[in-house]
């Protein structure tokens, strides 16, 4: 049986400010670009295995996504029925 992971976006400018993005299109902070960084190099140290990365059609998710994806090698598509 296979595995399904949960990634959540990086830090945006509001979630610093405690405002709920919802389906308003976010970027991420520096921060946010530095945490999925991070995220990429965890699963490489992990050794977790994945076909396949989705994400939602909103910036932060896709900035998140790539990130991963450049550090993984795991390509990434965007996945429309994702966003909130």
């Amino acid at each position: 049986m296979g595995c399904l992971y949960f990634v959540r976006h990086g830090q945006t400018v509001w979630n610093v400010e405690n405002k709920i993005c919802g389906a308003t299109d976010i970027e991420l902070t520096e921060l946010g670009h530095t945490q999925a960084i991070e995220t990429g190099k965890k699963i490489l140290s992990e050794n977790i295995h994945a076909d396949e990365i989705l994400y939602s059609p909103l910036i932060r998710a896709k900035e998140t996504a790539r990130h991963i994806s450049e550090i993984t090698g795991i390509p990434a598509r965007e996945e429309p029925r994702l966003k909130e």
